[in-house]
């Protein structure tokens, strides 16, 4: 994707240099200093702790005390000043990561949520992935994109089982999804109910070709029998075979669903399909909305955490990320025939 235009914004408040000059670039140099002065005081701190923790473990062998409390004192100080060097700037990253997500995204005329509680994943059980035990998330931008109404976020999710009781039990946690997910308006009014899995074998440990436990509220149709709903009847080939090694399809209208994906549809479906690593995704048309899941590592992020900081690259670079939702909004609806 071309990087996002240095003279143009969604919110109309100038280049995105001009931001960077007057806000983004002070607040990096800011953080630069930030960092340094973390790292330095985190070597000081260990040098001391660790001092501290072995003066007071040789008084406690030399005391020849019976009292556990000093050893363990010197053992809990020596930890904890090994741990604060390590976890000195590992909060820093992120902090730069959602500050200048949040100010870009305010640039480009949308919102923007760090822990994305906002996102309602039930909107995704025609894909399978509600109703998972664990939901990690963050990182959701919403808001009118080349004016579609869109919202995505960073997801993992996760399910947990167990087998046997007692000392015999057994806990195993499988990822159902780790990925960005995305929900857009469907520029074409049309009321299909339809999903796209990634092809068998096309994804790891057969993730996105899985069924939601939920069996209340949207996601209870997974549970439905054939003639009920798209998630339970089988693929359905649409003719195109580029399109059909990349997605199974799977309607409970399938001349319905045909029609939904004509050869533009098919196409623009198959370039957004590689726009986050070309890995699995899938896609669901429910009645107004597309839905997509990409299974990627890819995630929002400002490059390593070293000085300086301060460049403007690693801030185009996230605004490029976050571009990428003007693209796919585009892409949608030049297929559509709208401008």
């Amino acid at each position: 994707m071309a990087p996002i235009s240095a003279s143009d914004s969604a919110s109309g408040a100038g280049s995105l240099q001009a931001l960077y000059e007057s806000a983004l670039g002070p607040y990096l140099a800011a953080q630069d200093r930030r960092v340094l002065a973390a790292r330095r005081n985190r070597w000081l701190v260990l040098v001391a702790g660790l001092a501290l923790a072995g003066a007071i473990l040789a008084w406690a062998w030399q005391s020849g005390s019976d009292s556990e409390y000093g050893p363990m004192a010197g053992f809990g100080l020596a930890v904890g000043s090994i741990g604060y060097f390590w976890f000195a700037t590992a909060t820093i990253a992120e902090d730069v990561r959602h500050e200048l997500m949040g100010r870009i995204a305010k640039w480009l005329g949308l919102g923007y949520e760090a822990e994305a509680t906002g996102f309602d994943l039930d909107r995704f059980a025609l894909l399978g992935l509600a109703g998972c035990d664990k939901v990690s998330r963050s990182d959701r931008l919403f808001g009118k994109v080349s004016g579609l109404p869109v919202e995505m976020m960073a997801a993992k999710l996760t399910d947990e089982s167990s087998t046997g009781v007692g000392s015999q039990r057994h806990s195993q946690t499988i990822e159902r999804f780790s990925g960005l997910l995305l929900r857009i308006a469907d520029p074409v009014p049309a009321s299909a109910h339809f999903r796209l899995l990634p092809a068998a074998g096309a994804t790891p440990r057969g993730m996105l070709r899985g069924a939601s436990v939920v069996t209340q509220g949207r996601s209870a149709d997974l549970r439905a029998p054939p003639a009920a709903g798209a998630e339970s009847t089988a693929a359905a080939p649409t003719g195109d075979a580029a399109f059909d090694a990349r997605f199974e399809l799977q309607a409970a209208d399938i001349p319905a669903a045909l029609r939904r994906l004509d050869a533009g549809t098919r196409s623009a479906l198959l370039d957004i399909a590689g726009r986050f690593g070309g890995g699995p995704v899938s896609v669901g048309f429910d009645g107004g909305e597309i839905l997509f899941a990409f299974v990627t590592r890819q995630s929002f992020e400002i490059r390593p955490l070293r000085p300086p900081m301060a460049e403007f690259e690693r801030v185009q670079h996230l605004a490029d990320q976050m571009g990428i939702l003007a693209a796919i909004a585009d892409r949608l609806k030049r297929v559509a025939g709208i401008r």
